[in-house]
């Protein structure tokens, strides 16, 4: 079996140029870069490696980032919608004031990360860690009985969204990805 070759960017120069070519940052290492702001939708990140990045503002959406690496990012107001986190290492991640929706986040680890005045609605945490979590003034519409490990202090629980709504949210989420993708191949030809 031939090694995966990581693509390691230096700069986050290197990662708009690389996604205006490609929407795979599988395996990538993105570790250490001031990437605030930035828009990552639509893509496959499984497994990518952002520990002590900063992401803050960013856009996270419609994206598998299933075992990424996410340990000690700074994720302050970032969106994170219709992704899938399974099995991520959120641990020490900073995510004050994310606002978070119909994410996946199971069997993910987020020991020590700081989720105060975050919103997190309909996300699944079964099997999920979350001893130490910071959850000073959060507001969720979560199961906390799925997880591996509740938060010490439940937050706030806002009431649920009725089950379709996610389903509607991803499906306009895709929309959006389908759009974008179409219009700059449009542009390409």
């Amino acid at each position: 079996m031939d090694a995966v070759e990581v693509k390691k960017f230096e700069s986050r120069d290197q990662i708009i140029e690389t996604l205006q070519k490609e929407r795979n940052l599988a395996g990538a290492d993105m570790s250490g870069l001031d990437l605030s702001g930035i828009k990552l939708v639509g893509l496959n990140m499984k497994g990518a490696d952002l520990h002590d990045s900063v992401l803050t503002n960013a856009v996270l959406a419609g994206a598998d980032m299933s075992e990424i690496n996410l340990e000690n990012t700074r994720l302050e107001d970032a969106r994170i919608a219709g992704a899938s986190l399974r099995a991520a290492n959120l641990r020490g991640a900073r995510m004050n004031a994310a606002k978070i929706a119909g994410v996946e986040m199971k069997e993910a680890d987020l020991t020590g990360a700081d989720l105060s005045e975050s919103t997190l609605i309909g996300i699944d945490v079964t099997g999920a860690d979350f001893s130490d979590v910071k959850m000073t003034d959060a507001r969720t519409a979560v199961k906390w009985s799925d997880a591996k490990v509740q938060p010490a202090e439940l937050p706030e629980q806002i009431e649920m969204p009725p089950p379709w709504l996610p389903f509607l949210f991803l499906g306009f989420v895709v929309l959006v990805i389908f759009l974008i993708m179409r219009r700059r191949k449009s542009k390409g030809e």
